[in-house]
């Protein structure tokens, strides 16, 4: 899964991964609760046996969150290299939040690297026809406004696409075909019960990935987990790999939580000052 730059896009960038949680799954060490069950929930649609039916899980995650009006996508990914020099390419450390408000027509995302001596911030928030932005980088503090032209139907789609991170993005080959990255690419297989935020969840794990990655180039050790509400909501998301990369060894682990339905955006603190420092 390769993380689609901040700002690409007015849809947002969706960040490969991340999740800045608190340790909530069950007793705190991140194993199983005891429910009496094995195997939970055996007769959701998004259950094939021990593994995943992942269209029925894809669709009904995501109209979960479009049905609740919003969400918010928080991740971490935290990554090791070796050498002083970064490799290339490189993701650094970083935390990601990105938040959808269908009803007040809102969205927010925000990007900090974490591995830097001065505050290495980027925000965007947007609102009804208006964007502001604002980057703090080297003790400077930067702003910009833009207006966009986007509809409903377009925030609702941008959040689709956000909502499917690490999940199932779909994709096209060269030759035009469609193809799909996400939990596919893993030897996902049921690892009896966890708990998120108190809610009991099915819990799959792998340790196997056979997907291409340019961070790192070559796979030598990868694990997964993956927990799934009854109502087929995946609230966190864990991945892990290892391998040579640019000539060394590197790893990346990515943690995702998909959280908060249905709550409002507020507006940023900072929105009143990037709108003076951009006004004519």
């Amino acid at each position: 899964m390769n993380r689609r730059r901040l700002l690409a896009s007015l849809g947002t960038a969706v960040a490969v991964g991340s999740a800045g949680c608190s340790d909530d799954d069950g007793d705190g060490s991140g194993n199983p609760t005891d429910d009496g069950s094995d195997r939970p929930f055996t007769d959701a649609n998004w259950r094939d046996g021990d593994a995943l039916a992942l269209d029925a899980l894809a669709e009904s995650h995501v109209d979960a969150f479009v049905d609740a009006g919003g969400f918010t996508l928080f991740s971490t990914a935290e990554t090791s290299h070796d050498g002083d020099a970064d490799p290339t390419p490189w993701l650094p450390s970083q935390v990601y939040e990105s938040g959808y408000d269908l009803e007040n027509g809102r969205q927010y995302v925000r990007q900090e690297l974490t591995e830097t001596e001065e505050p290495d911030v980027t925000e965007l928030y947007i609102a009804g026809d208006e964007l502001l932005f604002r980057r703090q980088t080297d003790g400077e503090t930067q702003y910009d406004r833009q207006s966009v032209d986007r509809s409903e139907g377009d925030l609702e789609e941008a959040m689709r696409q956000e909502a499917l991170t690490g999940i199932r993005v779909e994709g096209e080959t060269e030759t035009g075909e469609t193809q799909y990255e996400g939990l596919n690419r893993w030897n996902t297989a049921s690892d009896g019960a966890g708990e998120v935020r108190g809610e009991t969840t099915a819990r799959f794990t792998a340790d196997g990935f056979d997907g291409d990655r340019n961070i790192p180039e070559t796979v030598e050790t990868a694990s997964a987990t993956a927990h799934v509400y009854e109502a087929g909501v995946v609230p966190r998301l864990e991945q892990s790999w290892a391998g040579g990369h640019d000539g060394g060894e590197a790893t990346v682990d990515i943690d995702i939580d998909y959280r908060d339905p249905g709550a409002e955006i507020p507006e940023p603190d900072w929105v009143a000052d990037a709108r003076e420092a951009t006004s004519e």
